[in-house]
């Protein structure tokens, strides 16, 4: 309950625009507030105005704002009783929030309240009409509210499903196009760390160790970078007069789809418009536009790191590059990854693999295998792999511009078109049935019978007829879409050693069964047997003038 006082109260002016919920018109400035603020103390002589606090840019559906909360603690001290504001929307627009501060917190303090166009005063208690009203004037704020915001996040939607760039800062690598906010551009000092990373990590250095390389070089942390650029980036984490890259923020940047030219966004949601904290969204509900940017890093480059970031990878004590063929080797049998061991015999040291399984003592046996007879094992694979490529290569190029019977297509294309009747055959046998139903040839019973037959057919036949309309795709393949990866196997014609690149380009597992058995995974397995299988095809024929004789 509130008294008359017999000195004026120490009254507080509290002023709040925002930036987010729509507070913009030209009534709600900040300048406007404390007018009318000014013009009703002038008018009241029991009002004393003794400080004005200001939150310009802080939403009202929360009340962590530090004018505010400067103000409550004011209120404690007894440094100010009476608190004016232009409306209740000014104080708050969260219903529940507002409505505690009104009816309760304030009371409690002694805090006298006056929203002015609402004409709400706490002091005056014969206005019992205004204390029903004020709930549901707080109501409608809050669904204002609501409705902004929806409205905004729309709007934010249809420009990150268009390919525009939504965000504060760019990431690292990139910065905004000073003529277009929302498109990004090539950062050129960024984008070489960025490569550098990526190239590191594909020669088989570790994150710990470009974190460290990247800190010995005196390159700034992404974080650092971007104050050091003059932006007014802010965040919970301090790097300190030394700042460092952390492991962290180089697996971030492996990562970032973002190095390959494609915008992906809406990664996180927040929960509530009354709520700060977000939640991560399912992979599977991001909004991603492919190439609305220059790409840093190729895709392929890409995926090629983001196969190596899923390997179970292991760095040598005291060294910055991961074991040779860590990650690519597997157990033949139990299908678990191979371990490293080394030995020593007469001073010289010796390093062989062998199973996990085994080694943790569940069961399998070693498949003991040397490093160096593995190596040589899969030098000599690849070797020969490229040869076939190189020699199939060529043979395609020779008869590239054949007719495309030279490429089985008509033997394949006839059996589709078998099929296709075969399917066409038993949709009629089918309508005839039904027909022979209804004028009483069959009974329904043998119509079902008969049905679920040719049915069975019909689904039989067209599975047969999609497989081979997708190995009439693959036969109709060019060599112009297989160049690509082909040139890559072809780049390592003459290999002679083998480095851990080398295996993340061309290698896509190795199975180890025993010293004198392992089976070579390549990348582009379908496309190389395909290739392969080709060329067997080319060579079983004998091609004259232009024709192939069977």
């Amino acid at each position: 309950m509130y008294f008359k006082k017999e000195k004026a109260y120490l009254t507080a002016s509290y002023v709040r625009l925002s930036r987010e919920d729509g507070d913009k018109v030209e009534s709600d400035s900040i300048h406007n507030q404390r007018e009318l603020i000014c013009d009703f103390v002038k008018k009241h002589d029991d009002l004393k105005l003794v400080e004005e606090y200001i939150d310009d840019g802080y939403s009202g559906t929360n009340f962590d704002r530090p004018a505010f909360m400067r103000m409550i603690e004011d209120a404690k001290r007894k440094k100010i009783d009476c608190i004016i504001v232009k409306d209740l929307s000014r104080l708050g627009r969260n219903y529940i929030e507002t409505g505690k501060y009104i009816e309760k917190i304030f009371p409690f303090m002694g805090i006298r309240f006056i929203a002015i166009n609402d004409h709400y005063d706490s002091a005056d208690e014969e206005s019992d009409a205004d204390h029903i009203i004020i709930p549901f004037k707080n109501l409608i704020n809050d669904a204002y509210c609501k409705d902004i915001s929806i409205k905004i996040r729309s709007q934010l939607d249809v420009k990150r499903k268009s390919g525009k760039f939504i965000g504060s800062f760019a990431g690292y690598g990139y910065l905004k196009d000073p003529k277009d906010k929302n498109h990004l551009v090539v950062d050129e000092y960024a984008a070489q760390i960025v490569q550098m990373v990526f190239r590191l990590k594909l020669d088989g250095v570790s994150s710990q160790r470009i974190a460290e390389k990247l800190t010995e070089m005196g390159a700034l942390p992404p974080l650092e970078y971007k104050r050091m650029l003059g932006m007014n980036f802010n965040s919970g984490f301090r790097s300190g007069s030394n700042p460092k890259w952390s492991v962290v923020a180089v697996n971030r940047i492996l990562r970032n789809e973002l190095y390959t030219g494609n915008m992906v966004q809406g990664k996180r949601k927040k929960i509530s418009y009354k709520v700060k904290q977000s939640r991560a969204m399912n992979e599977a509900d991001w909004i991603r536009v492919a190439g609305t940017h220059e790409a840093i890093i190729p895709t392929e480059e890409f995926d090629q790191v983001q196969r190596v970031m899923l390997m179970d990878t292991r760095t040598a004590p005291d060294a910055e590059k991961i074991y040779l063929f860590s990650g690519f080797l597997r157990c033949g049998d139990c299908g678990q990854n191979m371990v490293k061991r080394c030995t020593t015999k007469d001073g010289k040291k010796y390093h062989y693999y062998h199973c996990s399984t085994y080694k943790s003592g569940n069961g399998c046996t070693a498949h003991l295998i040397s490093e160096k007879h593995l190596t040589d094992i899969v030098l000599e694979a690849i070797r020969k792999q490229v040869e076939v490529l190189v020699r199939a290569e060529a043979v395609l190029g020779q008869i590239q511009l054949l007719p495309q019977e030279r490429f089985g297509v008509k033997e394949v294309k006839a059996q589709i078109a078998t099929l296709s009747a075969e399917v066409e055959r038993y949709q009629e046998l089918k309508t005839r049935l039904y027909q022979d139903m209804q004028d009483g040839v069959v009974d329904r019973g043998e119509f079902k019978a008969i049905n679920e037959r040719f049915t069975e057919k019909i689904r039989s036949a067209q599975q047969a007829q999609n497989k081979l309309e997708v190995k009439l795709e693959n036969l109709l393949k060019t060599e112009t879409e297989l160049q690509p990866w082909l040139e890559e196997f072809k780049s390592y014609r003459n290999i002679q050693h083998l480095e851990r690149k080398v295996l993340v380009l061309l290698i896509d597992h190795i199975d180890v069964y025993g010293k004198d058995r392992i089976e070579i995974h390549f990348q582009f397995e379908d496309e190389i047997q395909q290739m392969i299988q080709n060329l067997e095809y080319y060579e079983a024929h004998k091609f004259q003038n232009g024709k192939v004789s069977v």
